[in-house]
């Protein structure tokens, strides 16, 4: 604390959740400047396509809907919520009257499971980033719950494939979903908020289409790499500036 309050820091947090927890803490008498800069994402990669191409090139059936959330370590993470998320699906199953459903666990490997209609299928974790970004383009809705989270990337990857998102309000989440437009934010841990968030998007195709639209162009405006990157290098150049250049900025 002794040295926080010595210090002079220029903060940047991806989210004002974030930035809320930092002027509460130890840290806040030693911040001279703090700027709210969101994630980026790339968008060479993480951009609408086919939903046919994709569920073709990652080996989803073409007639499901499906449903997909990624983490590394799905079941096991400590930050996310698989029981609910797997409740939820659970809900969806035993009231499905339009076909098959398919929940895309990607991020662990296990054994699929079936509940009724639906089948939950865990797929390894993936490095590469294009890859991913099928798995993304081949789903209808991003399903996303969790327990605690600061700017989730997956969510904003989803969005920038043009993907609906149904997750839980905790966090930096709200701050990157735009509700009833972008996708929807329920209650943590409550499963059944969640099953009816998903059957309104999945029930409403052209309700789904637009949410897509909007969200893909939501995070070109808002989340692309090239405006988080420009928003950094603009702050640095200023801060040198203000401190009269490079050397006098280290010497502070």
């Amino acid at each position: 604390r002794d040295i926080y309050k010595g210090s002079r820091v220029y903060l940047a947090t991806p989210s004002r959740w974030l930035m809320d927890r930092v002027s509460a803490s130890m840290l806040a008498p030693a911040v001279v400047e703090g700027r709210v800069i969101p994630n980026g994402v790339d968008l060479r990669h993480f951009h609408p396509a086919d939903r046919a191409t994709a569920r073709a090139a990652v080996g989803l059936p073409n007639e499901a809907k499906v449903l997909l959330f990624t983490a590394n370590g799905i079941r096991a993470n400590p930050w996310k919520d698989y029981r609910t998320m797997r409740a939820a699906v659970a809900a969806l199953a035993e009231r499905n009257e339009g076909g098959d459903l398919l929940f895309v666990a990607l991020g662990e490997t296990a054994p699929s499971e079936r509940i009724g209609r639906a089948e939950i299928r865990f797929v390894p974790f993936q490095t590469d980033a294009a890859r991913v970004a099928q798995y993304y383009q081949a789903a209808d809705v991003y399903l996303h719950a969790a327990r605690v989270d600061t700017f989730p990337n997956v969510v904003l990857e989803a969005l920038a494939c043009g993907i609906p998102v149904v997750a839980t309000a905790v966090g930096g989440i709200p701050e990157q979903i735009i509700e009833g437009r972008t996708g929807h934010l329920t209650p943590p841990g409550d499963a059944e908020a969640m099953a009816a968030a998903v059957r309104r998007m999945l029930g409403d195709e052209p309700l789904r289409a637009r949410m897509a639209v909007e969200a893909a162009a939501d995070a070109r405006t808002r989340f692309s790499l090239e405006r988080q990157v420009g928003e950094y290098l603009s702050w640095y150049e200023r801060v040198l500036t203000q401190a009269g250049g490079v050397g006098a900025a280290n010497d502070g």
